[in-house]
């Protein structure tokens, strides 16, 4: 009996490598592992910001600093010059500004009074309340295509409601039987025509014009 030994291969009684259950690394979609996000990346970018922010909070404080050094600049040129003035000087220049703004009151207190004043002339005239006022602030301000613009709609609703009247007073015509008649009017109604009537009648009717003004 032939006792030979064969020779072992120790591949085969090697030991597969396993992956551990609990590996956490990302992987893409091709099995290939992705890479975390490196800690000290964000770090760095959260210091950037920071740093960016600080340098916009010392800018703001020098922006300030330099607004109130020219504040405390001009003031301090004020406080010299009313220093170089006499007490007289700096009484007179007291006085000087208090009267600027007297006459700054009078004028408004004058403009107010002359609108009112102009406003109750225009009432009067037949303008309403609202137009009435406008056009007295323009007659005061010296606005003329303002006050222009509201005595032509004053104008044309005065000639429309003058129209609008003549024809409500118009007498209305008697007008009698069969096509030859003519109009007749009433004493009544002949005295209340207006010029222009009385001449259109004795124009179109001068039998019955005659008629009635011999009544």
């Amino acid at each position: 009996m032939n006792n030979k030994l064969l020779p072992y291969n120790l591949q085969f009684f090697a030991e597969e490598e396993t992956t551990p259950d609990n590996d956490d690394t990302p992987k893409t979609g091709d099995g290939e592992t992705k890479p975390k996000e490196d800690a000290k990346s964000l770090e760095q970018k959260f210091e950037e910001l920071q740093d960016k922010f600080n340098a916009m909070m010392v800018e703001n404080a020098k922006l300030k600093r330099q607004n109130d050094k020219s504040s405390s600049e001009a003031a301090d040129w004020k406080k010299k010059y009313r220093s170089t003035q006499s007490e007289k000087e700096v009484l007179d220049a007291e006085k000087a500004e208090a009267e600027a703004k007297k006459d700054e009151l009078l004028h408004d207190l004058q403009r107010k009074v002359q609108i009112q004043d102009y406003a109750e002339s225009f009432m009067d005239l037949g303008y309403s309340k609202e137009d009435a006022k406008k056009a007295a602030t323009a007659q005061v301000d010296g606005d003329t295509e303002v006050l222009l613009a509201l005595q032509r709609e004053f104008t044309k609703a005065q000639v429309e409601a003058e129209k609008q009247k003549i024809l409500a007073e118009m007498p209305q015509p008697n007008i009698g039987v069969g096509s030859g008649s003519q109009e007749t009017y009433t004493k009544e109604q002949f005295d209340k025509m207006s010029m222009i009537e009385r001449t259109k009648l004795k124009r179109e009717n001068e039998a019955e014009y005659n008629r009635l003004i011999n009544l």
